[in-house]
């Protein structure tokens, strides 16, 4: 054996002569056999081994099949040690206490704590080099840059995971500590499921319980203070950063949430150094609400990062770079009809932000959050989301910006949609008025018709049809000075609709002819669906039944599934063609289904609407066993909000009919958009999604249909929509 054997766990040299069960000794001594056991033991215990991550080892093993060197990446505590150390045919070596490496590393070398030896890079070429058969799996807080290096970053555990680690390491200091993972669920969610804050916080769950453990608990920061501590971990990620990483770490503490770049940029921080932090474990990527990758730091890096941050000074300039931000993207759309939907899409999705900078803006008194708010309610409101949180704001805006008509204005009118949202009509026709009067003695056209529209649907509701048909007419013609097709369409609408609760179907026929075709060429999918929804209303009430179903499915189709103040009103409208045609179960479960979700908004439907709704119901409640129709409706009121588009298609008989079954909501638009020509980056920015989720819903309907070119998907989707 060579003379310059080194022990794995010590480093002392190992006697030339010594043996080990007939191998060559890899320790200098029993003691430090025993710590290397005690060690193997350890990742392995119930509850702190490689619980929750079967797929990564999995991943792991496939890797190494393919690539010699694979590094596991994460932040301190996140269990990329534990991960290493289940590849048990590996040596194992901690580079932050072994010096030098093992002579004869065999066929699989473990490099544990890469990120804390600064030659590792220059070692891990060396081995590669000196050993054409050997494979390495490197741990660390970030990339070696090597090359041929893959990478396997690692997440927080998930929350049944994560309750289940919590509850071995409870049950290893007391085996008859009684708690369930649901007991657990806050403090996993506040610790992201990081085995080592986990395990740390054990002990303080099974001295105070789960409610008293999360008592003061705000992250993983809050654990016990030491040398092994997160906190601990933080200031050596800290000390490895350079000015630039500092700064940029401390600014974006102010973001809660997943933010992307843009808003990164707003601080300062260029895609260079957010580049660098997300190679050193403290920034992970994140799917955002609207369906591209967002950025978010760590809970506990972010309370690192703010603490400094407050220290020194800077937490109001960083808020002041984010009022500035929002205010720029904000402020020239006000003056439009309506704000643009990317723009609704994108503050809805990082609304967090966005409502953290609201709170530090209220709290001094600066008239910008009004911007701000205004901004984030009316995309809330646009996007059918959180009727009663945006009125909240607007109305905690109000008082901020007496000597701004414009922006007084424009509260009130997105306070004027609120009420409508939840049926306040007279309040809605208040506000309406103050809103028209501020905004008449502006020049924003485009605001005076929104208002305009927003009365007039609000006196329709309270039953003065003429004086709402007056405020239609005026909204119309201003509209048609604006020329502007979307706008145009939406008005034409809501006209057509105004005509159909006043039983005259042949004027909202004829406004139908001009708007429809309108919507479909101009406006957003879910402005479309409304219009849909129109034409769906007066094919039932002239007795056209299929057509009517057809129109309905479209609207459910081509509408955000999570717009919870649209697809009640589009799944209602399938249900009350489902009772004229006797199928009574199903549109009391739909019927339910719609009115669970509009009630966990707080909104309601149109009065004329709902009339329609109760007398279906009634229709079908008489039709069945009480005990049939009871359960009929509980089944109903079980579906998620995010599962009713889907409940509703699979009730229709027309969706299934036309072979669109075979499609989800979201596939069956995108196979629709495709048809119309766009390409997959069109698609992406009209549905507001990553154009990589384009591919993946592309490649999913060609595996569905059995097509392959763009030509054969469109000639299918015209030939199951021909009778729509």
């Amino acid at each position: 054996m060579p003379t310059d054997a080194r022990c794995l766990i010590c480093g002392a040299a190992v006697p030339a002569t010594g043996t080990q069960g007939g191998r060559r000794a890899r320790f200098c001594s029993g003691a430090c056999r025993q710590r290397a056991y005690r060690r193997r033991v350890r990742a392995r215990r119930p509850g702190a081994g490689c619980v929750g991550r079967a797929a990564e080892l999995a991943t792991l093993r496939r890797l190494l099949t393919r690539h010699r060197l694979v590094t596991i990446t994460g932040p301190g505590g996140i269990g990329k040690t534990r991960l290493a150390a289940e590849l048990t045919s590996a040596i194992f070596v901690d580079l932050s206490t072994v010096d030098p490496l093992p002579p004869d590393p065999g066929d699989l070398l473990v490099l544990d704590s890469c990120d804390l030896r600064p030659d590792a890079a220059t070692l891990i070429t060396r081995l590669l080099r000196d050993h054409p058969g050997l494979r390495i799996v490197a741990t660390g807080r970030a990339a070696l840059g090597l090359d041929g290096e893959q990478l396997l970053p690692l997440r927080g555990l998930s929350p049944a995971d994560a309750a289940r680690l919590l509850i071995g390491e409870l049950h290893l200091l007391d085996p008859g500590f009684a708690v369930t993972a649901a007991d657990l669920t806050e403090l996993c969610r506040l610790l992201e499921g990081v085995p080592a804050a986990l395990v740390l916080a054990a002990p303080r769950v099974r001295l105070l319980g789960p409610a008293g453990a999360r008592h003061g608990l705000t992250t993983a920061l809050d654990l016990a203070p030491g040398k092994r501590s997160v906190r601990a971990d933080l200031e050596r990620d800290h000390g490895r950063l350079d000015e630039a990483e500092h700064e940029a770490w401390q600014r974006l503490s102010v973001l809660p949430g997943p933010f992307d770049a843009e808003l990164a940029a707003a601080l300062g921080a260029g895609p260079d150094v957010l580049a660098r932090l997300v190679a050193a474990s403290l920034l992970v990527p994140e799917p955002a609400a609207d369906g591209t990758t967002g950025l978010r730091l760590w809970a506990s890096a972010r309370a690192f990062g703010r603490e400094r941050l407050d220290a020194a000074g800077g937490t109001e300039a960083a808020f002041d770079l984010l009022a500035g931000y929002l205010v720029a993207q904000v402020e020239p759309h006000l003056a439009e009809f309506l704000l643009p939907d990317e723009l609704c899409r994108r503050l809805v999705a990082r609304a967090e932000p966005v409502l953290a900078t609201i709170d530090r803006l209220t709290a001094r008194g600066d008239a910008r959050l009004a911007v701000a708010a205004c901004g984030l309610a009316r995309s809330w409101l646009a996007l059918g989301r959180n009727v009663a949180e945006s009125e909240q704001l607007l109305r905690a805006a109000l008082p901020h910006v007496e000597d701004r008509p414009d922006l007084t204005a424009s509260l009130l009118a997105a306070l004027c949609k609120a009420a409508h949202r939840t049926g306040r009509y007279a309040e809605q026709l208040r506000l309406g008025e103050r809103a028209l009067e501020l905004e008449s003695s502006l020049d924003r056209p485009a605001r005076v018709a929104s208002i305009l529209d927003l009365l007039a649907a609000g006196l329709r509701a309270s039953g003065r049809d003429r004086e709402a048909g007056e405020h239609y007419r005026r909204a119309l013609t201003i509209a048609r000075d604006l020329a502007d097709p979307a706008v145009l369409s939406l008005l034409l609408n809501d006209l057509a609709w105004a005509a159909l609760e006043r039983g005259d179907l042949v004027a909202a026929g004829e406004v139908l002819a001009e708007g429809l075709p309108l919507a479909r060429a101009h406006a957003t999918p879910g402005r479309l669906a409304s219009v849909l929804h129109t034409a769906g209303a007066l094919a039932l009430a002239a007795g056209d039944h299929p057509t009517a179903e057809a129109r309905f499915v479209e609207a459910l189709l081509v509408t955000n599934p999570t717009d919870g103040l649209k697809v009640p009103y589009f799944a209602e409208g399938v249900a009350i063609v489902l009772t004229a045609r006797g199928d009574h179960e199903r549109a009391l479960g739909l019927f339910a289904c719609a009115e669970s979700g509009r009630r966990g908004l707080g909104a309601v439907a149109e009065p004329a609407w709902r009339r329609r709704v109760q007398a279906a119901i009634t229709t079908a409640t008489t039709a069945l066993d009480p005990r049939r129709a009871h359960a009929a409706a509980r089944a109903g009121a079980r579906v998620s909000p995010a599962a009713a588009v889907a409940y509703a298609l699979d009730a229709s008989e027309h969706f299934a009919a036309t072979g669109q079954g075979r499609l989800t909501p979201q596939e069956h638009t995108v196979a629709a958009l495709v048809t119309d020509g766009l390409t997959n980056q069109q698609i992406a920015r009209r549905l507001g999604i990553a154009p990589r989720t384009v591919a993946t819903h592309l490649e999913r309907i060609r595996a569905k249909l059995g097509v392959r070119p763009r030509s054969a998907l469109a000639a299918w989707f015209t030939r199951t929509t021909a009778d729509s």
